[in-house]
């Protein structure tokens, strides 16, 4: 299995890279992500690296930004991976970056293209230590709801356990290759089969059920929207829009307007044909809805402070997840 990198518009440069996968459809909301990522950190020592199976055009957007762009050979390597109208075979393609980069980087930091870079110190991650896990990741929103409970991932197996969000890895590209860890979601595709496998994010879990590192929430707060305002207890630094509400989407007004807004002006700028999809920001708060929301704060309040003190203020801290 050959895994390769066969078209670029320009070598590496560091031995870190962020690293976002997309197709063409999903390259502008990539380069909203990287706008907002080169906006709070303008002095970086790390690569901005798009990739792709398909040939892409680097869009004007993100000219004099110096990001990388590569195209990836992967071969025969998903054959017989399960893919949907929602997740096609380039939802696979992180699962291919340690090899394809193998002689280029050391770390890579892989993005979902929904996401907002809203803090400073993104090179910090880079430094963090995995304590010999080939992936640093953070704990999925279902879990921090309820701990104890299986996600639907779980279920359909039967089994229970820790269970990570793949929208933001932190990967250790020797580790990651030694542990073979694109060999071992070969091997439990093979043995569970398509039709009970949820794509990369379970293929993931089941590989690295006991070989991963909690990182702190910050480095991937997921945006459930019953619980916004606990953002403001956390030192966050990247966002994820992980439901279908995104910030370029959102007919029913139910992300901060900050979001919206970002997202409106840049693609009005750059990306017109979206921008005209962007809903408003509302002209007036609605009562009850807040007071909903603040509600559904404070019965999950206990649920946020248990999952928070795991780390406590500290985002560089790494936690082993708890063992079933």
């Amino acid at each position: 299995m050959t895994i390769r990198v066969i078209a670029e518009n320009r070598p590496a440069k560091s031995r870190h890279a962020v690293v976002f996968c997309c197709d063409e459809k999903y390259l502008p909301y990539a380069a909203l992500a990287i706008h907002t990522l080169v906006r709070n950190n303008p002095v970086r020592d790390f690569d901005i690296c798009i990739t792709s199976l398909d040939a892409l055009e680097l869009p004007p957007a993100l000219e004099g930004h110096d990001v990388r762009l590569c195209q990836i050979d992967v071969g025969d390597a998903f054959a017989g991976f399960p893919v949907s109208e929602r997740f096609s075979v380039a939802a696979y393609l992180r699962l291919t970056l340690p090899h394809a980069f193998n002689t280029d980087y050391s770390r890579i930091l892989y993005l979902d293209s929904d996401v907002f870079v809203v803090g400073d110190a993104l090179k910090a991650i880079f430094s963090i230590d995995l304590q010999g896990r080939p992936v640093g990741a953070c704990t999925d929103s279902t879990k921090w709801k309820h701990p104890g409970k299986a996600t639907q991932d779980q279920k359909v197996l039967s089994i229970n356990g820790p269970y990570f969000n793949s929208g933001m890895l932190l990967i250790d590209v020797k580790e990651y290759e030694s542990k073979d860890v694109l060999t071992v979601c070969r091997s439990i595709l093979e043995t569970y089969g398509p039709e009970k496998i949820f794509f990369d994010q379970m293929l993931l879990n089941l590989a690295l059920a006991e070989n991963w590192a909690e990182l702190h929430p910050a480095w991937n707060w997921q945006w459930p929207v019953v619980r916004p305002l606990f953002e403001i207890f956390i030192d966050v630094q990247i966002v994820h829009f992980i439901t279908n509400t995104k910030p370029w989407s959102d007919p029913r007004g139910s992300l901060p307007i900050k979001y919206r807004e970002q997202a409106r002006r840049f693609f009005e700028e750059h990306f017109p044909q979206i921008a005209t999809k962007t809903a408003p920001p509302s002209a007036q708060l609605k009562k009850r809805k807040v007071l909903f929301r603040l509600i559904k704060h404070i019965t999950r309040s206990f649920t946020f402070v248990n999952g928070y003190n795991r780390h406590g203020g500290d985002i560089m801290k790494v936690v082993l997840p708890d063992r079933p």
